[in-house]
């Protein structure tokens, strides 16, 4: 049994490093080609008296182990939505200029060259909302048992990345996900309700309101913002709209299912295969608890249709830390995660719903 090409890669990078940070792991360690045996590669990690190559492998690992066997990885179909990284920083001010309204031009009018025209500017203050961490721990009993073969290192280092970064992306996902059904709950979308689509025909109806929206949001409006729903009557109404490649269409996967790909693409005016990337398509927009159970019921949403920028996530820290513990010769993996995970007040958005929403903190949540 000899190495599998992915292997071989992730095993060569991680040597690669050791040459360019001058550890020792690559004196030890040869190249890893198709005809390495599982004992010449890890011989040298396993030595008790030179316990520096195995923490430099655990170092090393670290660093790849993302990028050495991925192919289980989940990858969410909502990561689209996230923005760029944020670095640095706790808040993010954004804010939103109205366009300036018109008056009559009179040309008697020589006391307006020195009154001051004020502009109408939105002002919204986003903060970084999430900070977890993913831990897991090596033990010298899964090292060596690792090292017994070929497919049970690579299974080792495909356990890492399962246990580590599908956690994470899970989370991720299921963050995004539930960022429409806070919105609902706190009035700070704008919503529409809708007949529940259990046939071909009510699915219909829905996608001819989507489309019809789909329209509307091109076009300049105060209609589909909730900046003056949240803010209240003392607020002045701004007025937005999409460019219609921003575009994007959420949706149940029991909806979709009634729905065809091409009556859908025909309803926007686009072949499948451009519709296809304007839909993403959820399991429901409930959350779930650890269990499984519903932790916050969003049955009652069917679909969404947006702006991208209604999403405000960004990333401000993401990245593995190792930590050797020498009392019980262990080594703890640690994913840090820190991100903003918001919504817009300015951008355009609607969500489709066969119920009026159940303001958080009076139902069973």
């Amino acid at each position: 049994m000899y190495p599998s090409e992915g292997l071989q890669t992730a095993l060569n990078k991680m040597r690669e490093m050791s040459v360019q940070t001058n550890s020792i792991y690559h004196q030890f360690i040869p190249v890893a080609t198709s005809s390495s045996t599982i004992a010449d590669f890890g011989t040298p990690i396993l030595d008790p008296a030179n316990t520096a190559v195995l923490n430099d492998f655990v170092g090393l690992l670290k660093k790849v182990i993302y990028t050495a066997v991925w192919s289980k990885t989940f990858n969410s179909p909502l990561a689209q939505l996230e923005g760029e990284r944020m670095p640095l920083g706790q808040f993010v001010e954004e804010a939103y200029i109205n366009p300036i309204k018109a008056r009559g031009f009179n040309i008697n009018d020589f006391a307006g060259l020195l009154q001051k025209y004020s502009a109408e500017v939105a002002t919204e203050y986003l903060t970084v909302n999430s900070d977890l961490q993913y831990c897991v721990t090596i033990t010298r009993e899964k090292l060596r048992n690792a090292f017994t073969s070929w497919d049970n290192l690579e299974e080792f280092i495909t356990g890492m990345t399962n246990a580590l970064y599908n956690g994470a992306y899970v989370t991720r996902y299921n963050q995004t996900k539930g960022l429409p059904l806070a919105a609902f709950k706190k009035g700070a979308i704008k919503y529409e309700v809708i007949t529940n689509p259990t046939n071909e025909a009510t699915a219909k109806a829905l996608v001819r309101k989507m489309r019809a929206d789909y329209s509307k949001m091109q076009i300049p409006s105060t209609a589909y913002n909730a900046w003056q729903d949240v803010k209240g009557e003392g607020a002045f109404a701004l007025k937005t709209w999409s460019n219609p490649e921003d575009i994007v269409v959420l949706i149940s996967a029991d909806v979709e299912s009634l729905i065809d790909v091409e009556v859908l693409a025909r309803a926007f005016n686009m072949s499948a295969t451009d519709f296809l990337g304007k839909v993403i398509v959820v399991d429901d927009f409930s959350q779930y608890d650890d269990d499984g159970k519903v932790a916050v019921d969003g049955s009652m949403i069917k679909a969404m249709i947006c702006d991208r920028a209604w999403f405000r996530i960004k990333t401000q820290d993401f990245a593995l830390e190792d930590f050797r513990n020498p009392n019980n010769r262990t080594y703890q993996l640690y994913l840090n995660d820190t991100r903003m995970v918001n919504y817009s007040l300015f951008a355009n958005a609607k969500i489709y719903t066969t119920a009026e929403p159940t303001p958080s903190g009076s139902d069973s949540e």
